[in-house]
């Protein structure tokens, strides 16, 4: 089962943590995510232009999991 709980900062105090308690019940297998989701139109704009740019000039590399872990730098 999955639910999402959409909520503005107003609203995190301990009676949503008694209604997330409630939904959770017995349960001792569950997990909680948090997503902090804002609207940023330069970032977008930015987004859909790379895209487009690819699209144009079909300019995109391709690679498998195994290729992308070997190309990123590793932590020292």
């Amino acid at each position: 089962m999955e639910t999402i709980i959409r909520v503005s900062p107003s609203e995190l105090n301990s009676h949503l943590l008694d209604k997330i308690k409630d939904f959770i019940g017995n349960r001792n297998n569950f997990d909680i995510t948090i997503s902090l989701q804002e609207y940023d139109p330069i970032y977008k704009n930015e987004l859909d232009q790379s895209i487009e740019e690819i699209r144009i000039n079909n300019d995109m590399i391709s690679m498998t999991m195994d290729e992308f872990i070997s190309y990123s730098p590793k932590k020292e």
